[in-house]
Order: structure tokens, then sequence, then C-alpha cells
């Protein structure tokens, strides 16, 4: 995702690159980041520690370089996933100096159908069962997907219930379904960039909502698209679909 950021912004005259963060001691460290993603040599070499003139940073790194990260002060979109309750809270607390995105997909089309599951899952009522499949590539660290979670939400609220209180991670051995359960599935697999199945079973029909993504360069741009939008905004904490508006 580093990679694609960086073609992105390098594609695109509106944004200027800043820099690019690398693990310490990485091999990468020094190298410049126009040929690290295959673009050509850039002028800007990648470092252990964020740019401080940076209009905004972009991150899809680990939990703890993310939460490390947030003591540069600067406005931040976060596309990182798996964040520990204790790390979200340190965001929370950031944004209120800083404006903050935390989206766990940056996709517009993502972002999207998660209104239209939210409003799937209230008007098709508790007859229709809620169930989630989502797929990746096989390094993927997390699962469920942060996705899979934020539609799972969106079902869960079109129902005026709490995740928490109803979500049924995979089944095995003897688990009838339980009334108001939302089933989450994950595949973890090859090459797979990601995919999400949002299925409404009723008694007499299917209803199925899918987002498949066909390259990262759909999280790179939303990315951007998010960049533009915190560059701008006051302290606070935001999602993709403020970006949107």
């Amino acid at each position: 995702m580093g990679r694609e950021v960086v073609c992105a912004v390098l594609e695109d005259d509106s944004f200027e690159l800043a820099g690019g963060v690398v693990e310490p001691h990485a091999p990468q460290l020094d190298a410049d980041l126009g040929e690290l993603c295959g673009w050509g040599r850039a002028g800007v070499v990648a470092t252990e520690n964020p740019p401080d003139d940076a209009a905004a940073l972009i991150e899809f790194t680990t939990p703890e370089a993310t939460v490390e990260h947030l003591a540069y002060g600067r406005p931040v979109v976060i596309g990182t996933t798996g964040l520990s309750d204790e790390q979200l809270a340190r965001v929370e607390e950031a944004a209120k100096v800083v404006p903050v995105v935390l989206a766990p997909n940056m996709s517009v089309g993502v972002t999207l159908i998660r209104e239209v599951v939210r409003e799937l899952s209230q008007k098709l009522g508790p007859d229709y069962d809620v169930e989630i499949v989502e797929a990746h590539h096989r390094n993927k660290v997390d699962a469920p997907s942060g996705t899979a979670l934020l539609l799972a939400r969106a079902a869960a609220e079109g129902r005026n219930m709490e995740l928490d209180e109803v979500a049924v991670y995979g089944r095995e051995g003897r688990a009838p379904r339980g009334k108001g359960e939302i089933g989450i599935h994950a595949l973890r697999g090859g090459a797979v960039v990601g995919e999400h199945r949002v299925i409404f079973y009723g008694p007499g029909e299917e209803v199925e909502v899918t987002h498949r993504a066909l390259s990262r360069r759909t999280f790179a741009s939303g990315s951007l698209r998010a960049a533009r939008f915190v560059a701008g905004a006051p302290p606070g904490l935001y999602s993709m679909r403020d970006v949107l508006g």
C-alpha cells in the first residue's frame, strides 16, 4: 500500500510527495521512493520518521507505528487496521488536537455500500438473516478484516443493535443460528486484494451486496481524497463518509 500511495501521489499534479517512512534499519532506508515503487526517480528518499513539513500523513503501517506517528501532530489519514481498544483511544485523543480520518477501507465504493447495507438491514427486517464473508490474500494479518466489521456494524445499526451483542465469528460443531445473529467469516489465500459479501437470507429470497477490489490503487486513490479533506479540516475524528460529504 505504501508503494501504491507513492505512485498515486506522483501521478497527481495536485499533490507533492513530502516523504515516506520505512521500518528502522530497513534495506529500503535512504532509497528513492519513486524508484522503490517502480515509477522512476522522484528525488525524495525513504526515512525512518515522517517529515515535519507534511500537510498530511497517510498511514498504511502497523498499529504500533500508527500511534507512534501521532506524536508528530500532523493531520493524518489512517487506513491501518487491527488497532486495539487502547490504540483507538490514543487516536481519539489525538483527534482533539489535529484532524484525523480513520477508515478501515479507503474505497469510495465500500463507503457507499455501507449505507446500502444499513438501509437493507433496516428495511428487510429481522426475518432476513445476515451473513458476511470476506476474503483477502494469505499475508493479511488481522481477521476478520476491518471492512467486514464496518459492514457488520452497519447491518447491526440498521436494526438498532450493538454488533458485539449479535456477532458470531465462524461456526463449528453443533451451532444452530441464534435469533438476530450476524455471521462474520474470513477467508485467506493466494493474492486476493479484497472481497466482501453481505448476504441477507430471507424466507423466499436472497439479497446480496458484493464489493471486489481489483487493485490496491482504489485504496490509494481514496486515501488521497481523504488527505485533501483532512489537510483543511478542523481537529476531530472523521470517517470516509465525512470525506465524501
